[in-house]
């Protein structure tokens, strides 16, 4: 059990922060939850101005995901930029995942790296182009927008 004297580093960190870091990480109350033990309603009252804070247990589990996030997001973009070149000046394909492909906290952590890559190198003035991740998804989506095309009389 925690001692009050544990919440010392954390005492000026904001539940806005905690509540952040979490869905940038791609994380949900109920990833926190499992991972740490307790029911998601404590997850959903960390994030609640109105009740107690993240415990320290929180603080660290939150903290280093959101640090394993930021360093896959910048391995992606660097590895991106380095590669440009060699794809001609065509854009980077970021696959984007359905749930029910990965399951959890799979979907929403690869989902939210996706989503910070994307922003990130779009930001920085490279064309990007968002796939499902499943390549059968990516084909059935193909075939579906080219058969409502056809079905309208044009051809693309």
């Amino acid at each position: 059990m925690a001692q009050w004297t544990d919440y010392e580093p954390y005492k000026d960190r904001s539940v806005a922060e905690f509540r952040a870091k979490r869905e940038m990480s791609g994380l949900s109350t109920y990833d926190v939850a499992h991972e740490l033990g307790v029911a998601v309603n404590t997850v959903k009252r960390w994030e609640s101005p109105h009740y107690f804070p993240p415990s320290p247990a929180a603080w660290r589990f939150i903290d280093r995901a959101y640090e394993q996030h930021k360093k896959k997001v910048s391995e992606i973009i660097d590895k991106a930029i380095e590669e440009f070149d060699e794809r001609d000046g065509k854009p980077t394909v970021i696959g984007w995942h359905r749930n029910g492909r990965l399951t959890g906290r799979d979907v929403g952590e690869a989902n939210a790296i996706s989503q910070a890559v994307t922003e990130s190198l779009i930001s920085l003035g490279y064309p990007v182009r968002i796939v499902w991740a499943d390549p059968e998804d990516d084909l059935e989506q193909i075939e579906a927008i080219s058969s409502f095309y056809h079905m309208n009389g044009t051809n693309i």
